[in-house]
């Protein structure tokens, strides 16, 4: 097959979603298709690892990009993609290029806002110091209590109660005087899990000294009081929490207010043929690594049919899985988020998926296993704590 009638896929990208699409598809298309990664930084970052890192239990992974689509005899485009032309089926970047496309695939994530006034709000690795400082103000006695506050209208918020399980461990190996208390506008802790995993969660909560507030919209933070709906204020000295999460502007595709696209059960954008999207930018409302890599194999299939490899495309149907570190032993947890399917809750410490990644993707987890080093430069090995 020569390059002129090899499939042009072009992906706006270089998170999980825009990997998990790359890969997938040589795996899935073979040399059918010619890959170029749009992505304006030269790294790929494995975020999830970002709660670990201020308590020494583990670090957060970078891997060049470069290194990454060259394993999968692609391209990588260093640039922003600005708009995409669909009558002409081309993508313009930042740097002035044009590149032609036979589909093509948006999946360059969400950016953040803040959500509750007031508290420090973590987001990944650019904000790890925010939390050694928090763990140095304990230590000195500076602070005594630390509320974290889970935002409304966010819907992955595991990294919070890891932070808050991380921290109570802390507290109790280094023998502080300090309490941890988490509010929550969940009736039950992750809910969203199902009945067994909220259970889990509650006692390791409790086990911990942990107070769950459940039921309690913050509203803000100010001299020493977390302001809420359905309470009293809430006394404490340092509050966390999460962004919240808008689309990113991008020409050529219809948004919604918000700036987040809609798809189909197979990521094709609606009413503009031959682009995909999956991932953050998508309308689906929990944001989550492994979701994007469910959403991004759909993408693949669809996008490998197309190019003619012999696929019969699966639409998507979000299966939940987290990892979450505790401080002991990690947790699993899965639980399908499609209907009609009951309380699909399962808990264990002993992995579900493999490779047990905080990051649950088909093509990318054993994928990375080959390329992610530590700082020092050893190997790492895919893991529950690693990948």
């Amino acid at each position: 097959m020569t390059r002129e009638q090899k499939f042009r896929v072009v992906i706006a990208g270089g998170g999980v979603a825009a990997l998990e699409t790359m890969v997938g598809l040589r795996e899935l298309a073979e040399e059918r298709v010619e890959l170029t990664l749009v992505a304006p930084d030269n790294l790929f970052v494995y975020r999830p690892l970002a709660v670990a890192e201020p308590f020494g239990l583990g670090s957060v992974i970078r891997v060049p990009l470069e290194m990454l689509t060259a394993g999968c005899g692609a391209t990588h485009e260093q640039a922003s993609a600005l708009l995409v032309a669909p009558t002409d089926r081309e993508v313009h970047t930042s740097r002035g290029t044009t590149i032609a496309y036979d589909a093509f695939v948006l999946a360059f994530g969400a950016r953040t806002e803040e959500a509750l006034p007031g508290a420090i709000a973590f987001g990944g690795p650019n904000d790890t110091r925010a939390i050694e400082m928090l763990l140095e103000d304990l230590e000195s006695g500076l602070v005594r209590q630390v509320a974290f506050a889970v935002p409304t209208g966010v819907g992955w918020t595991l990294p919070l109660y890891e932070l808050a399980l991380l921290t109570g461990e802390h507290i109790l190996d280094a023998h502080l005087d300090a309490k941890v208390v988490l509010v929550t506008p969940e009736e039950q802790p992750l809910g969203i899990f199902g009945s067994e995993a909220s259970s889990g969660i509650a006692r390791l909560f409790e086990e911990r000294g942990i107070e769950l507030q459940s039921g309690l919209h913050a509203r803000y933070f100010e001299q020493g009081h977390l302001h809420v709906i359905g309470s009293g204020p809430i006394e404490a000295d340092r509050v966390l929490t999460l962004p919240r999460l808008k689309g990113r502007h991008f020409d050529g595709v219809p948004q919604d207010a918000d700036g987040f696209i809609a798809t189909d059960d197979f990521g094709r954008v609606e009413g503009v043929p031959h682009v995909y999207a999956a991932g953050d930018i998508t309308r689906f409302p929990i944001k989550q690594g492994g979701l994007a890599a469910q959403q991004a194999d759909a993408v693949a299939e669809a996008i490998a049919a197309e190019a003619g490899a012999d696929v019969s495309p699966t639409p998507f149907e979000p299966v939940l899985r987290g990892l979450m570190l505790t401080g002991r032993r990690p947790a699993f947890m899965r639980a399908e988020l499609s209907g009609g399917h009951g309380d699909t809750s399962v808990v264990d410490s002993d992995p579900l998926w493999w490779p047990s990644g905080k990051v649950a993707a088909r093509y990318l987890g054993p994928y990375l296993a080959k390329y992610a080093t530590s700082p020092s430069g050893s190997r790492y090995e895919p893991s529950g704590l690693i990948l």
